[in-house]
């Protein structure tokens, strides 16, 4: 009797460290599941076939519980090893600590890879704390249709913001009609404008707000007048940016400014819209820059593993699996030479492929515009400009003194230790 007791303990014991001979590593991503749930598991079997030590268990969630989610599991010491973030939020994580400095296991030239603008966006208080992964950036998308029938023709495609609110009186002028949809007082695009225009919204210490000069009032202005006077939807100041393919769908709008992914919702979701859709190059200030959106992939600093977390986010990130996973998006990849694959040069007759074209034309010219991103408190700022922005549209005070009073408010958060 013994005897059996020893052997099933032994067995008990031999079980416990065959489990133990392999590492797990945990990888959050932002809602890509189920679409992309192939591309996930091939690209993680594969890696596990390479390192037989690892095992990685993926975990996809909602994108907007991600931030709270994640900080959650900061807060209760089970975060994951590898969170996937829009680069948006990167400075957020890294004013508490949350994230590794990937220079610390790997030297400079090893980020050489990467597009210099895209990898910009992942470095915090000069730290790397992030590589980028897929990039998007923006494309005027328009109905050829609605074009034709106010006169219009491809030639009158609005190339700055200078022209842009000139058309967008004109359309309407001739129609009754909207011809644009831009998000300006919730999830505000009009920073963007403001810089791609020189206009800096805040100094690079990031502790002085500069948009109440009287050349930033004047832009932002134009814009609140446009709203006052009937040239762009009520909703322009109300609805959230995930909205702002929603009107150009349901027909409601001529033109929108947003990423080229979008592309693929028009299609699946407006097909009658989709026939009549035609895309062109990218609306910018007198700098010639334009916004470049990241997503990027961070090792938490909890991890147990921080050496094989960042091995296998420079594994998602090789050209091989980037160049895979844009041909199932229209997205763009953050490494140089995944760019070069004539998937990205080739016309092949379809409206996606005429987009990528554009964007990786346009995409040397794009990178961060909205400077102040790079603050931890960045949402408090964003809000307090939204709201400034919707005070003046509805009428509640001047152009003039909300933004003053943004900037008092912007001022007394910038002030602030972090």
């Amino acid at each position: 009797m013994k005897k059996l007791i020893l052997i099933l303990i032994s067995f008990v014991i031999f079980s416990c460290s065959k489990k133990r001979d392999f590492i797990e590593i945990e990888f959050w991503t932002l809602q890509l599941s189920p679409t992309f749930n192939k591309y996930f598991e091939e690209v993680i079997s594969e890696y596990e076939r390479i390192h037989p030590e690892v095992r990685i268990k993926w975990v996809d969630v909602p994108y907007d519980a991600a931030i709270q989610k994640l900080l959650s599991s900061i807060i209760a010491g089970n975060p994951p090893d590898v969170i996937n973030l829009s680069s948006d939020f990167l400075s957020k994580f890294e004013s508490i600590k949350a994230l590794v400095d990937l220079r610390t296991f790997y030297p400079d030239d090893t980020f050489k890879i990467f597009l210099p603008n895209a990898l910009e966006n992942c470095i915090i208080n000069n730290k790397i704390v992030a590589l980028p992964w897929y990039l998007n950036t923006y494309i005027l998308i328009y109905n050829k249709k609605l074009f034709k029938e106010a006169g219009f023709t491809e030639k009158n495609l609005p190339k700055s913001f200078s022209e842009l609110i000139d058309f967008i009186k004109e359309y309407k002028n001739r129609t009754g009609k909207f011809a644009f949809f831009w998000n300006i007082g919730k999830d505000s695009y009009l920073p963007i404008m403001l810089e791609s225009e020189g206009i800096r919204m805040i100094d690079e210490s990031m502790k002085k707000a500069f948009f109440n000069s009287e050349e930033a009032i004047e832009q932002i202005g134009k814009w609140v007048e446009l709203y006052k006077d009937g040239y762009l939807p009520r909703e322009s100041i109300i609805a959230t940016g995930t909205k702002i393919i929603e009107p150009f769908q349901s027909g409601d709008v001529a033109m929108v400014f947003t990423g080229p992914v979008f592309i693929k919702r028009i299609r699946e979701n407006s097909p009658e819209i989709f026939k009549n859709t035609d895309v062109s190059s990218v609306i910018t200030g007198k700098t010639g820059k334009h916004e470049l959106a990241a997503m990027s992939l961070s090792v938490l600093a909890s991890s147990k593993y921080k050496r094989e977390a960042a091995d296998f986010i420079f594994y998602l990130t090789n050209a091989q699996n980037q160049l895979k996973f844009s041909k199932l998006t229209v997205t763009f990849p953050s490494v140089i030479e995944a760019l070069k694959d004539s998937f990205f040069t080739k016309d092949d007759g379809t409206l996606e492929s005429k987009a990528r074209i554009i964007g990786v034309r346009d995409l040397p010219f794009a990178c961060r515009l909205r400077t102040y991103l790079q603050h931890p408190k960045f949402d408090d700022l964003r809000d307090i400009f939204d709201e400034a922005i919707q005070s003046a549209c509805l009428g509640k005070k001047s152009t003039h003194d909300a933004i003053n009073e943004a900037v008092k408010e912007w001022n007394k958060i910038l002030s602030e230790e972090y």
